[in-house]
């Protein structure tokens, strides 16, 4: 009796609140979000910190990379200019692409360094692109070599593979556009018929047509630097002793004299600038003269082996080299960017934003060509 009417008392006494308290539920996940708000917010970061938050997940990384993040960033407006160069080094069969990385606004001393591609900030070699009209046509700068171009509107992401192919495979061919037509040159094998070096697509009809073969001095057979246009002429810089100009008029090929090497130009917000060893000078269209550019002492006090200048972001990016020290067996390749400043008294001011080196290779490596796209 007295054994019953302790049990019933002790199932009578009520459990301290504690006891039933459920644990409290672990706070929402940033990664329990669907994907696509993940790349909605990614969109709208720059790309400055994608080599930080890829290392967050795997889920980060993934996405990050993916080809999706770039059509969200074509959709939000987001789209950034990413600076690329193409170098051969001794011991690579292929050439390689880096990307130029600029630190996050908010540090205060920022510096930059080129990241060979493929990466987090940059998860494939960038397109050759074209622009024809409201079209915009690409090439493929990777290997294996392809006989496809690829095309879409200004207003749409998606690249399509419906256009006409080329003659011969390619991997980084050079092109560009005169009256609407798009003339494509080199990156195909040796071994393909002369007539293939080089073919131009008019986009009116459709159609590939190839062009006359320029010879074997001139049919060049490394990475071709650039083509410029210049009086309707078209100037093929290569990476070899000569350099090449093709007329579409009559159709003739000639050797033309290698551009200077102790100075680059380019054109920044429609001024000609000319970058030098130890100078910056701007071109005056009113005065028909070269004047310098003011405020840049600090840059012209080392001497500079010149690479490139490229306008980037509405502002001048130069590329050079320095030997080093002491044995000259490595080059450092060194960037600065340069903002620009046209004032009422008619001078041109810069102002270097940062400046250091940022990529160490053997002195025997080649400069092939730069590249300037939005993604």
């Amino acid at each position: 009796m007295l054994h019953s009417s302790v049990q019933a008392a002790a199932s009578a006494v009520v459990e301290p609140p504690w006891k039933k308290r459920k644990p409290n539920p672990s706070p929402p996940s940033f990664l329990s979000l669907p994907d696509v708000i993940i790349l909605n917010c990614l969109a709208r970061v720059s790309k400055s910190y994608y080599p930080i938050l890829s290392l967050v997940s795997k889920t980060f990384r993934s996405l990050i990379l993916s080809i999706e993040l770039n059509h969200a960033r074509f959709h939000h407006k987001t789209q950034e200019s990413l600076f690329s160069i193409c170098i051969q080094l001794p011991d690579r069969p292929l050439p390689l692409w880096f990307t130029l990385w600029i630190q996050p606004d908010h540090i205060e001393k920022k510096k930059a360094k080129l990241v060979q591609v493929p990466s987090s900030y940059a998860p494939q070699e960038p397109l050759l692109v074209c622009t024809v009209g409201s079209d915009i046509y690409a090439f493929s700068q990777r290997y294996p070599p392809s006989l496809f171009m690829l095309v879409r509107n200004k207003e749409s992401a998606i690249w399509r593979n419906d256009a006409p192919k080329m003659t011969v495979a390619r991997v980084n061919p050079a092109a560009c556009v005169l009256h609407g037509k798009i003339y494509v040159m080199g990156g195909c094998k040796e071994n393909e018929s002369p007539e293939s070096w080089g073919e131009v697509f008019d986009t009116k009809t459709r159609t590939w047509e190839p062009l006359p073969d320029p010879g074997a001095e001139l049919r060049f057979s490394s990475v071709i630097r650039k083509i410029q246009i210049t009086q309707g002429k078209l100037y093929v810089r290569s990476n070899e002793e000569k350099d090449s100009v093709y007329d579409p008029e009559t159709r003739k090929w000639d050797a033309t004299a290698k551009a200077p090497v102790d100075a680059v130009r380019c054109m920044v917000r429609n001024i000609y600038y000319a970058c030098r060893a130890k100078s910056f000078i701007w071109y005056d269209e009113e005065c028909n003269v070269w004047k310098q550019v003011k405020g840049l002492s600090s840059l012209n006090k080392n001497y500079r082996s010149m690479i490139e200048a490229v306008e980037y972001c509405g502002k001048l990016l130069i590329i050079w080299y320095k030997f080093v020290q002491p044995r000259r067996r490595e080059k450092t390749i060194c960037c600065a960017l340069v903002a620009l400043e046209k004032r009422q008294n008619g001078q041109v001011w810069g102002k270097v934003e940062w400046s250091n080196g940022v990529l160490t290779v053997p002195s025997s490596y080649f400069f092939l060509r730069s590249s300037v796209i939005l993604t």
